[in-house]
């Protein structure tokens, strides 16, 4: 098996005997891509486009591609994997260097894209974000401020948007954010004598700010010492009128730490951040996706706002996961393409919806299309009949359980002919950006009447 045509007909019925065994839906989205190259003995070398594929094919199809290689070639045949090189850039050429612009010493502490102009704003933070934009517009008249809630919702972002807030009205104002564990590492190497200047340089870094901001403070649960630093630290600013900020994952009344120092908390405003609704969740993907420049249709973005609801790092991190597949392989995005994409995003109690039936998406497709629902069952072979019929099987075939003989059935139809159709609208999906939006909207309706 030399000869690269001869490879090249061996690949291909490969992937028939696969259609024929999984479906084409997952051979057009993660095997077609794949391209043979040569053969080296008994070992084939495969071009992946890149290393997600990599991983998926290794992981998922390896062991069937092995298996109908190697009975297709009659001898055990190995594979060896490689990713195309990406052809070099030109270096840019060299350009007059811009003036510089005085900015404040501590602005590199600071996240550029961390502002109260970037933060989405909605129920569940509408509190929170508001009395952030007091304490940055007049520091020290709401001290402390304390902002709880789980991780990844926003806390940290506000408080790098304080920090901008006052650097904007006061640049040479002396800011610190920090988290809580390296105040605690710094003080201890004060304490040992590790750091220049030891406890008193460690004592002035800290109780000579105009604001200090400081990050998961339920770090400092179980160390005594720590905490008795930071109360002192505590009362010399708040002495000062020097604005603080802190964050925690619980309200100050479920830290186990002394009773000064919850007093003290409580005495300032107190905010939490709950998890963001729909619409918050919603926004907070278009504004990333405008960002990032992504192209990814409202219909995907809001199927990624249903099922990723407690965190907004895996919200932005579904995106750039997204929005990168789909550039890099080419691919206009489609609600089927993006579940299999962000399944590991998905939690099972985030995905509890009420079981679709093949009633529910008949009734939707023949909506659409303006047929009846005995043409589904119908010997009818015209085009306009056919083509939804082929629709109604492959959202059966992705939106439901039930397995190709009994989604046969339902359409009085044989196996092979739904697996059929399944293939026809599969390749449809990634050939006809067009077709993929009409079928996201028919997902959506099929989901929307299926919960009423």
């Amino acid at each position: 098996m030399d000869n690269l045509t001869e490879i090249n007909e061996i690949w291909q019925e490969t992937l028939k005997r696969l259609a024929h065994e999984m479906g084409t839906g997952d051979i057009d989205l993660w095997i077609r891509p794949v391209k043979p190259l040569f053969m080296d003995g008994d070992t084939l070398r495969l071009e992946v486009p890149d290393q997600i594929y990599y991983d998926t094919i290794k992981k998922r199809y390896e062991e069937k591609i092995l298996r109908k290689l190697s009975e297709i070639a009659g001898k055990e045949i190995k594979i060896n994997y490689s990713m195309p090189v990406a052809p070099l850039e030109p270096l840019p050429q060299p350009k007059s260097a811009p003036s510089p612009v005085a900015l404040p010493a501590n602005y590199d502490s600071f996240n550029p894209h961390y502002t109260f102009d970037s933060f989405i704003m909605g129920t569940s933070n509408r509190f929170a974000f508001a009395s952030a934009e007091g304490v940055a517009k007049t520091p020290g008249q709401s001290n402390p401020f304390f902002i709880y809630s789980p991780p990844g919702l926003g806390k940290t972002h506000l408080l790098h948007a304080i920090a901008h807030g006052i650097l904007k009205a006061n640049p040479s104002a002396k800011i610190l954010y920090t988290a809580s564990e390296n105040f605690v590492n710094e003080y201890i190497d004060a304490m040992r004598g590790k750091s220049s200047g030891g406890p008193e340089a460690f004592r002035n870094k800290y109780r000579k700010l105009d604001c200090l901001l400081l990050d998961d403070i339920q770090f400092l649960l179980d160390k005594e010492r720590s905490q008795e630093e930071f109360f002192y630290t505590f009362d010399s600013l708040f002495q000062s009128k020097k604005q603080i900020v802190l964050t925690s994952d619980r309200p100050p009344r479920e830290l186990a730490m002394d009773d000064r120092i919850i007093s003290r908390f409580l005495q300032g405003v107190v905010a939490d951040i709950k998890i963001p609704d729909f619409e918050t969740r919603v926004a907070i993907l278009r504004q990333k996706r405008d960002q990032h420049k992504y192209e990814i249709p409202d219909d995907v973005i809001t199927f990624i706002a249903e099922n990723v609801k407690k965190n907004i790092r895996e919200l932005e991190g579904c995106l750039i996961t997204v929005g990168n597949f789909c550039t890099n392989m080419r691919l206009q995005p489609s609600i089927d393409t993006v579940r299999e994409i962000i399944k590991d995003y998905i939690s099972p109690h985030d995905h509890e919806e009420k079981k679709i039936s093949i009633e529910v998406i008949k009734r939707v497709v023949a909506d659409k299309y303006n047929v009846e629902m005995r043409d589904f069952n119908s010997k009818k072979r015209s085009d306009n009949i056919a083509f939804p019929r082929q629709v109604a099987m492959y959202l059966a075939c992705e939106m439901t359980d039930l397995v190709l003989t009994e989604i046969g059935d339902a359409f009085a139809r044989e196996h092979a002919t739904v697996l059929h159709a399944k293939g026809k609208i599969s390749h449809m999906l990634q050939t006809d950006p067009y077709f993929t939006e009409a079928l996201n909207q028919i997902i959506s309706k099929i989901k929307t009447v299926n919960n009423q």
